[in-house]
């Protein structure tokens, strides 16, 4: 167990450093060449930009706050495997991935200079390290159905950070792109999960695994920042994703209003809500 433990800690000093590198780094490259990364700079002859409408601002102010409340959706059940010191069959997937998913949109909103995007990516990589770090707790040793073991997971963790911390640090220029696409890429691989479980809910008609209040924070935040992403930034690496998981959240509360829900068991919703839980920028 100590042997465990200590390779563990060993991961998560070197993905600490790392982020810590990466980040210090896209900050002294903005600073050597602040308009590089972003954007050129606009012609004299280029109309300025008008100020954005009302509604869409707020749109903008709003969306960064749904996010970090997506992101908290797990902790009850966090709490609950804290309370109970077992994670029973729970994965550890949708924790590691929203902490690597998050440094990778918080880094993409640095390098895009998008605070809005920056900031709730990074309480959304906070929040994933932390629910890591509480279900490696309570895991049972030797455990290889997360999929994987822990220490894969942190390896992949790692090595997601170490990458980006290459790209930044060598193709400043484009780095933001990049980032930007790596996103879009691993937001897709991680609809596998909740596409399965819709698949499930036809197969078996009951729509008892869906959680509807988280369901439906989800269908606004992605309401968001598709809106955001596509009339405000227009921005495909956020748009995009964003429009593929808001049609995932509508089929769930879709099949949710056909099925109607028969349980009442607040550990099963506990559960499927890990299952269920997709990414929002």
């Amino acid at each position: 167990m100590l042997k465990r433990n200590a390779g563990l800690v060993r991961v998560v000093a070197v993905a600490t450093v790392a982020v810590f590198v990466t980040f210090a780094n896209t900050a002294m490259a903005r600073t050597a060449a602040p308009k590089s990364i972003i954007q050129e700079k606009p012609s004299p002859l280029a109309k300025p930009k008008s100020d954005p409408p009302k509604w869409l601002d707020i749109c903008n102010r709003i969306a960064p706050a749904t996010s970090v409340l997506c992101s908290l959706a797990p902790l009850p059940t966090i709490l609950e495997v804290s309370r109970t010191k077992s994670v029973g069959s729970l994965p550890l997937l949708p924790y590691s991935s929203m902490a690597a998913n998050g440094f990778i949109w918080a880094l993409y909103g640095v390098l895009t200079d998008n605070p809005a995007i920056k900031w709730a990516n990074i309480m959304g990589t906070v929040l994933g390290a932390y629910y890591v770090k509480a279900f490696s707790k309570y895991n049972p040793p030797g455990s290889s159905n997360l999929p994987g073991t822990i220490t894969q997971h942190m390896l992949a963790v790692a090595w997601i950070v170490f990458a980006n911390g290459f790209i930044v640090t060598n193709f400043p220029k484009k780095a933001a792109e990049i980032v930007g696409k790596e996103g879009v890429l691993i937001y897709i691989i991680l609809f596998a999960s909740p596409l399965a479980a819709l698949k499930n809910v036809i197969e078996t008609k009951s729509a008892d695994s869906i959680p509807l209040p988280f369901t439906i924070a989800s269908t606004i935040n992605l309401s968001l920042w598709s809106v955001v992403g596509l009339l405000l930034l227009n921005d495909f690496n956020l748009y995009f994703p964003s429009m593929i998981g808001l049609l995932c959240a509508l089929a769930q509360l879709f099949l949710k209003g056909m099925y109607g829900s028969n349980a009442n068991i607040e550990t099963e919703m506990l559960e499927e809500m890990t299952k269920l839980h997709v990414h929002a920028v």
